[in-house]
């Protein structure tokens, strides 16, 4: 019998939606609605790319439209991920207590989406949103949807500020009870004192990656005496709630994120979580100062602990506790928090001897060098911030891969100069490159038109000689001064400066690379660790 579309595996149908989209130069990344119909692999496929990540981050027509989508469990089956940050409840809460709200709100709701209503202005249709929505609706008609979706694996919730009222309450405990057994990625946003209502030590006995973030507490009274008290409460709510809960999954957890912005001292909270039994990824975003981390050994043993399984280490120094200075005084305090870490992995002659990713502060750039070379021999993922590389600092780092140059797949660096001489180096030296990061500070372009034609030439001539020749894809190369939008702000370490990243350096280089595929060299560096956590491969629509 003839074989028809209904025998391919879907195996083969995702194949033929990947060459759909790459010939389709207004798809997106995505697959077109109009191929939904084409059987109930394309079908699945594009309910996936719409509804796999959903965000709730504020009141919109979006929101509510999506909102309304999701009350129907076959949509919201399709949920993957969820994030949520809470603060326009909190302000749709504080709205509510002031003003009387009409009792026919879901029906005033659903009318907005009336085709045949009279189209409205943008801003008059947001402003007659707002002002018709509820605290208490927005959270019925999200926990209705919560209730639908039964794959959710990620959840990622910004508490912040929200008031604990009941409706809060309800909402937070109907997504705990939702997403127990599915979820494997937990990411948390909220103060220490927060965080019972947001964990149950019941919950989520399947999680595999959690993130924690601890904000600033902010005291009600003043003095150092109220100052010191209110640390102590903190430290004494990490032992009695976050800790039992980190503890009771440590058979399951593979990967942590550790970010503080509170003050407390986290030294006695690192020596009391673990071991863990399978480890793979460890990551700190936290002051390394000894106010915030009095004892590094706390921090540093846990790594040593998992010598044998972290696979990926990052740690991020956070700026220190002590008061703004200047931005010089500020970048001094912090590389002394950081060497003092440095120079206490280094006393381990078997720590970060097998890793595959690593992000670290230079500090001290031999001990660096040290401690990039005890495992250049397995390092995929290289990420080296704040530290402003010139080129011979740069070859320095770089002849630690010469042994296998092909090994490095992917590279995030601050360097003093965007210069032709520094992407020749790039790519004589690490040619099985995969995605690229520079961040600089000055380009042979930037001083005058002559010098800025002087280096577009030489890009030229460059890719037209083959000297540019490589096998990178994915880059991303921004100046430290230039518009950096947030998203990419968070993933660089720096400041954001505008809504959007200036893509006019990467778009250069772009052009002068015939192996570039997409200025994403951020997103393909940052949120793909060197093995996947749970081994499923990105998906070509994300």
């Amino acid at each position: 019998m003839p074989t028809t579309g209904d025998d391919l595996a879907p195996e083969i149908w995702l194949a033929i939606a990947d060459e759909v989209v790459a010939s389709d130069r207004y798809s997106e990344g995505r697959l077109p609605s109009r191929y939904m119909a084409v059987n109930r692999v394309f079908f699945n496929l594009y309910l996936d790319t719409v509804y796999g990540d959903v965000q709730w981050t504020k009141v919109d027509k979006d929101m509510m439209k999506q909102l309304k989508r999701l009350q129907k469990p076959i949509i919201a089956s399709h949920v993957r991920s969820l994030r949520i940050h809470a603060w326009f409840i909190d302000y749709l809460m504080k709205r509510d207590a002031k003003t009387d709200v009409p009792s026919t709100l879901c029906a005033r709701i659903l009318s907005l989406f009336n085709t045949n209503a009279k189209p409205h202005p943008s801003n008059q249709a947001q402003t007659k949103l707002i002002s018709s929505v509820s605290s208490k609706t927005i959270m019925d008609l999200m926990i209705s949807a919560i209730h639908n979706m039964k794959s959710v694996t990620e959840y990622h919730f910004e508490l912040r500020d929200l008031r604990l009222t009941k409706d809060s309450s309800r909402f937070l405990v109907a997504a705990r009870q939702a997403f127990s057994s599915s979820l494997r990625k937990l990411s948390v946003h909220t103060t220490i004192f927060k965080f019972k209502s947001v964990l149950a030590l019941s919950d989520f006995e399947h999680l595999e990656e959690l993130e924690l973030h601890f904000d600033y507490q902010c005291h009600r009274t003043h003095g150092e005496d109220a100052h010191e008290a209110s640390k102590f409460a903190e430290a004494q709510e990490l032992k009695d709630t976050i800790v039992p809960f980190i503890n009771l999954r440590k058979e399951t957890i593979q990967s942590l994120t550790i970010a503080s912005y509170s003050m407390v001292d986290l030294s006695d909270f690192f020596k009391s979580i673990g071991p863990f039994r399978s480890l793979r990824r460890l990551s700190a975003n936290i002051c390394l100062d000894t106010k915030q981390l009095s004892d590094s050994k706390a921090l540093v043993d846990l790594i040593y602990n998992h010598r044998s399984s972290i696979l990926e280490l990052d740690i991020r120094p956070r700026p220190p506790e002590e008061d703004f200075i200047n931005v010089e005084d500020t970048a001094a305090r912090r590389k002394e928090s950081a060497v003092r870490i440095q120079k206490a992995l280094l006393e381990h002659r078997d720590v970060a001897r097998s890793l595959e990713g690593l992000q670290i502060p230079v500090g001290d750039l031999n001990a660096c060098l040290a401690l990039i070379d005890r495992s250049s021999h397995s390092l995929t993922h290289l990420s080296l911030i704040d530290w402003f590389f010139s080129l011979e600092d740069l070859k320095r780092v770089l002849n630690l891969f010469a042994p296998n140059p092909f090994r490095l797949k992917s590279l995030f660096v601050w360097v003093q100069d965007l210069s032709v001489p520094l992407l020749q180096l790039l790519a004589g030296r690490l040619p099985g490159l995969h995605s690229l990061v520079l961040l600089f500070e000055t380009c042979t372009s930037n001083h005058t038109h002559q010098m800025e034609d002087h280096f577009y030439h030489q890009l030229a001539v460059s890719s037209k000689e083959g000297r540019l020749d490589w096998q990178v894809e994915h880059i991303s190369i921004i100046q430290i001064k230039s518009t950096i939008s947030p998203e990419d702000a968070e993933l660089l370490g720096v400041p954001s400066t505008a809504g959007y990243t200036d893509p006019t350096y990467t778009s250069a280089v772009s052009a002068a690379i015939p192996s570039i595929k997409s200025d994403k060299g951020i997103q393909w560096h940052r949120k793909l660790p060197p093995r996947r956590i749970n081994s499923t491969p990105p998906s070509p629509y994300g």
